[in-house]
């Protein structure tokens, strides 16, 4: 195998700090133009959206999936009349016909979401490919609002494990800024359930209004057409609230400037890829015919905002079953009853921290300054292409022992003194003196 790149993290001093906090559009830079340690203090510390340009020029989806802007090939075109990459339908049925996907249809709902189904892959492009026939002979303009889009199917094949299906398809690459990854290099290592995405959906196909699984970062790079993204700071949500604490379904720009809420429009074109922060609620709607690859993730930058959605939502589920106190095992069936609603329990989110910390104490070496980031590399790979600098371990391994911190002091955790509790001791434990 090849190097593995090295993702070189310095201490924060070393980078030139933008000041984030009243940022009047989302930033854009060519992915090749802005270093790994000035994105991840920038953006992923400073919990702030930003474009990349540049990003899936090489990528075999991209080369394969779409038609390249030289052939032939009937290219898609929005309101605007800008060309897009055609998809190239004939390679997808021929590559990955056989495989079963997720799809979505965005004209029902049920309950906070769009109805859902399985469908063969090749009956969705056969779907698609009608779709893109029937508008092509008529002009079809995109309502800004996607809840009133006239169809009677709309559909979008969405959260599709494509990479975990298929393992040895090296359909793209992890970009190095987006690398930083607990949660999948976590999943991925013990074969578990991953957050890596493929979305494919026709023209007028969209997301409802929400934020990412666990309060995570997202990102998101366009293979081929445009996405209109509506995005929010944290807690500007709630101006959309009803009485009930209910936010909406579907938002457009209008329902947000007569509600005074501070938002973004973001149009993403091809070949870019948008981070998406922690606890940003978006609505994102297909402009035009879209392929992308989509990845949901957490690291120390963000890993204690992941564990007060935890305990947040515990505390509510406890709350709702509160008159069931007295049962057995009741610490028990909350956590049962927290990974169901949320998607993790703190079983599950303990898991991950301790492979992470585990992970990193097997590299680090004994005795470096923390301050001094060297040019030594990690002995394991993440995503088969990076490695971390001295400074990058210890630095998650400080966030690390900060986080257990805070856990040791939870309610749930501390009062039973239960197998959790020694859990966080035994990792304290081993991580004294790193």
């Amino acid at each position: 195998m090849a190097t593995a790149e090295l993702l070189q993290l310095l201490p924060v001093a070393s980078c030139q700090k933008n000041d984030n906090s009243k940022i009047k559009t989302i930033p854009r830079h060519a992915e090749a133009q802005i270093n790994y340690n000035d994105f991840y203090w920038n953006y992923m510390d400073a919990n702030c959206p930003v474009v990349l340009t540049g990003v899936s020029e090489n990528w075999e989806c991209r080369k394969k999936w779409t038609f390249s802007s030289n052939k032939n090939s009937a290219p898609t075109s929005n309101e605007n009349n800008t060309t897009y990459t055609a998809i190239n339908f004939d390679y997808l049925k021929d590559k990955l016909s056989d495989c079963r996907v997720p799809v979505a249809d965005c004209s029902r709902e049920y309950f906070n979401s769009h109805v859902k189904k399985e469908m063969q892959f090749c009956e969705f492009l056969d779907y698609w490919q009608a779709q893109v026939n029937a508008y092509s002979s008529t002009v079809n303009k995109i309502n800004d609002n996607p809840s009133n889009l006239k169809t009677t199917d709309n559909l979008y094949l969405k959260d599709w494990h494509l990479k975990a299906q298929l393992a040895d398809y090296n359909f793209y690459t992890v970009p190095k800024h987006f690398a930083s990854d607990w949660l999948n290099e976590y999943l991925i290592i013990n074969g578990k359930d991953d957050y890596r995405f493929v979305y494919m959906g026709p023209k007028g196909s969209w997301t409802p209004f929400h934020a990412d699984v666990f309060g995570s970062y997202s990102w998101s790079t366009n293979i081929a057409g445009c996405k209109k993204w509506l995005m929010l700071p944290p807690n500007e949500e709630l101006k959309l609230a009803d009485r009930f604490g209910n936010l909406p379904f579907c938002i457009d720009e209008q329902i947000l400037k007569e509600n005074n809420v501070v938002f973004y429009t973001v149009m993403q074109e091809e070949n870019e890829a948008l981070f998406v922060p922690s606890g940003w609620y978006h609505q994102v709607c297909n402009l035009t015919d879209t392929i992308s690859i989509n990845h949901n993730w957490f690291n120390a930058c963000n890993v204690q905002r992941i564990w007060r959605n935890l305990t947040t939502n515990m505390k509510q589920v406890i709350q709702e079953i509160a008159d069931c106190r007295q049962m057995d095992n009741f610490d028990e069936h909350c956590q049962t009853m927290l990974r169901a609603s949320f998607g993790i329990n703190y079983l599950d989110f303990l898991d991950i921290i301790e492979f992470i910390a585990e992970r990193r104490l097997s590299s680090n070496s004994n005795g470096n300054n923390c301050n001094v980031a060297t040019e030594k590399s990690s002995n394991f790979v993440i995503f088969d292409t990076f490695t971390l600098n001295e400074f990058h371990i210890r630095n998650d391994l400080e966030c690390l022992w900060k986080l257990l911190e805070i856990m040791i002091q939870d309610k749930v955790i501390c009062d039973s003194r239960n197998l959790l509790y020694r859990r966080c001791l035994r990792l304290l434990e081993l991580m004294k003196g790193f």
